[in-house]
């Protein structure tokens, strides 16, 4: 799935992105983000990353308006 971007960014390797490719999460992406850390927050970030093909120190950069709308996908795909 396709993720406009309101607000783009440019990466810590001076990519600009104003689009990106959400994909379904798998068992072992859920996995990993969970090895990341305790807290919730690191972990969806760390899911979003793997998910998006960003770095979270990327996904860091994202305005919260374009994260919601990222978090709102990926609840969306997981109910169907």
């Amino acid at each position: 799935m396709d993720i406009d971007l309101k607000y783009p960014i440019t990466t810590g390797d001076g990519k600009k992105v104003s689009r990106l490719q959400l994909r379904r999460a798998t068992v072992g992406d859920l996995k990993a983000a969970q090895r990341v850390s305790d807290k919730a927050e690191e972990q969806e970030i760390a899911l979003i990353a793997r998910l998006t093909g960003l770095v979270p120190e990327d996904v860091e950069l994202l305005d919260l308006a374009d994260f919601k709308r990222l978090q709102d996908s990926f609840r969306a795909a997981l109910d169907g």
